[in-house]
This record gives structure tokens, C-alpha cells and sequence, in this order.
């Protein structure tokens, strides 16, 4: 499952470096799709959506407007309702929640783009030492990644 029509930033796990706050860090769908998590089990249970939605629903396509580029990019029902949800999310929610899953929220609602460490810390309100700290180290939590440019 894919939340994000934009390419995926071009990653060598092998050769990443020492994370800073200018390290950019993104969710990487591939890492969901490999492990025994299901992505779309973890948003249903994150979401308040009620008993309306279920993991049964089909979802029609929806056009979406890159506010940066203009391009209109077609995504189902489901990526739309996701990164819609995401987007609207109060700031007491993202200050509430764990920095992991405030992390995923906040990079869900900018559409998958990657973000420094330092602008995550800013949006979440935590300290980026912490931030650097938690999605640098070598364990990587809920698919977030450093970008590495090759």
C-alpha cells in the first residue's frame, strides 16, 4: 500500500550517515509491506472514523492538487482520507502522542515528503536532539528513514 504518488527518495541503508537536525526523513512504505505490520490495520485503529470505514471498503479515486506544483495527482479514497485526516489532526493531538507516532502523523500529513529533523521537532514540539536521536538510531520505528541520497 501506497500513500504517496511523489517518487521515493533514493535510499542506500548501507551508507547512511551520522543523522543531524538537517537530516531529511521520510516513511518507507517498503519497510510496512516487509514486516509483519499491516499499514492499513495501524491507520483504521489511529483514525476516528467511526463504523463507517472498515479495512472491507472500497475507496474511489480522488484528484488531489500538489499545492507546490500544481500537478493533479489521482490517489484512492483511502491515501485522500489518510492524508486528510493527517492534515487536520489538533496540535494537542501531535503534542499527546508518542515522538514516533507524532513523527508519522506529521510526515502522513505533509503527503510523504521528506522533512529535516529539524522542522519534525518544530512541528511535534520536541527537542530536535531528541528527534535526531530517536529516527537516526539504527532501529527504525514505523518505516521512518533518513533520506541518503545516492
Amino acid at each position: 500500500m501506497t500513500l504517496s504518488n511523489n517518487p521515493r527518495p533514493k535510499v542506500k541503508l548501507g551508507n547512511v550517515r551520522r543523522a543531524n537536525p538537517e537530516t531529511e526523513f521520510y516513511i518507507d512504505f517498503d519497510w510496512w509491506e516487509e514486516s509483519n505490520l499491516d499499514l492499513k490495520t495501524y491507520l483504521l485503529t489511529r483514525l476516528s472514523l467511526g463504523e463507517d470505514a472498515s479495512l472491507d471498503s472500497e475507496f474511489d479515486k480522488v484528484d488531489l492538487i500538489d499545492s507546490e506544483t500544481g500537478e493533479v495527482l489521482q490517489v484512492d479514497g483511502f491515501q485522500y482520507l489518510v492524508q486528510t485526516y493527517f492534515h487536520q489532526m489538533p496540535d494537542d493531538f501531535i503534542t499527546q502522542a508518542s515522538l514516533v507516532d507524532a513523527a508519522f502523523s506529521v510526515l502522513l500529513a505533509n503527503a510523504n515528503k521528506p522533512m529535516s529533523a529539524a522542522e519534525i521537532a518544530e512541528r511535534i514540539g520536541r527537542p530536535v536532539d531528541v528527534v535526531v536521536k530517536t529516527l537516526g538510531a539504527s532501529t527504525i520505528y514505523q518505516g521512518i528513514r533518513p533520506v541518503v541520497e545516492e
